[in-house]
């Protein structure tokens, strides 16, 4: 069974709002917003083995394909950290470098 929904309305605008409040956002009266109850809806049931037979089913596809055109990268000159930047920095792009201390990030930089 569905649980019944709350709003929130103002008495004096009819703002609604996600939770109670003192004063009202829309006309900012004070003491305005009651609790009003909407009736329970019944959600999507699912009914036996073929309920899904009509939904439109998608084959998995390589990012490559989906993706748009290559970016242009900045290549490192070490080929591990072009590595996992993806095959260099992408122009315009921020990247943090963290770790514990003494793991060489300063050596990278």
């Amino acid at each position: 069974m569905a649980r019944a929904k709350s709003v929130y309305l103002c008495a004096e605008c009819g703002h609604e709002h996600p939770k109670w409040a003192g004063r009202c956002e829309g006309c900012g009266a004070w003491n305005t917003v009651a609790e009003e109850r909407l009736p329970a809806t019944a959600g999507p049931r699912r009914a036996g083995k073929d309920a899904g037979a009509s939904r439109r089913t998608s084959r998995v596809q390589a990012l490559g394909d989906v993706a748009g055109e290559k970016l242009l990268r900045w290549s490192l000159g070490i080929p591990e950290l072009d590595f996992v930047f993806g095959g260099g920095l992408v122009p315009g792009s921020m990247s943090l470098i963290g770790g514990e201390p003494g793991i060489g990030k300063s050596t990278l930089l």
